[in-house]
């Protein structure tokens, strides 16, 4: 019994820094997150002006930095037994 509570104690020390380093990875996780959300708006308007872009010129790129945009994702997954079977990812920039 003894043991156990000294394995019990070791383990409540332990707690905290463990709770602590916890914290951190999930801070880090939100601005890892933050910059793929940003990386991925850029991506998508590169990919709309190699795509779409065929009548931009520079006056359509200082009007638009003006203007708001939206990123719409589509991830759509095909689920079989319960296990991700396939994924597709589609991104669309709307501006306005």
């Amino acid at each position: 019994m003894e043991q156990l509570n000294g394995i019990l104690l070791h383990l409540e020390s332990e707690l905290p820094q463990t709770w602590a380093e916890g914290q951190g990875q999930a801070q880090e996780y939100k601005a890892l997150l933050s910059i793929k959300v940003k990386l991925e708006a850029e991506i998508a308007t590169y990919r709309f002006l190699l795509e779409d872009g065929k009548d931009f010129n520079l006056g359509n790129a200082l009007d638009s930095s003006n203007s708001m945009q939206t990123i719409q994702k589509t991830t759509t997954h095909q689920i079989a037994d319960g296990k991700v079977v396939s994924e597709t990812n589609d991104t669309k920039v709307l501006r306005h």
